[in-house]
């Protein structure tokens, strides 16, 4: 199986929640894939909760993973699917990039519930 986590996911797997849980299985993918995008968020977020330490070792967790860069095919149909969809511009690279992997999505983001190829996990 091949996996992405959006950011929430990793956000929650890296701060030890109660909801890490539901994520961990994503670890032993046979792939799990960090888009750029993702990995923007998640500086950002250990950035402004927890300072620089913070994000290095967030950041430092994420490059274990394969990267997913965006190029100009991941933006040229992440705005198709923004449009489709009525996602953010964020929420459509992290749905590109998993469908240009093959790979599953998993999120508890509210905008991804019921499409295909994704694993949603109510909050």
């Amino acid at each position: 199986m091949i996996v992405v986590l959006d950011s929430s996911g990793w956000i929650e797997l890296l701060s030890g929640s109660a909801r890490a849980k539901l994520y961990q299985p994503a670890l032993r993918a046979q792939r799990l894939v960090v888009p750029a995008i993702v990995r923007y968020e998640v500086g950002r977020y250990t950035l402004a909760h927890g300072g620089e330490d913070a994000r290095g070792l967030a950041l430092r967790a994420l490059s274990r993973f394969e990267g997913c860069p965006i190029d100009e095919t991941l933006a040229d149909s992440a705005a198709l699917l923004a449009d489709r969809h009525k996602l953010s511009m964020a929420d459509a690279l992290v749905l590109s990039a998993a469908l240009s992997c093959q790979a599953e999505l998993w999120t508890q983001d509210q905008h991804f519930e019921g499409m295909p190829s994704v694993r949603f996990f109510r909050k």
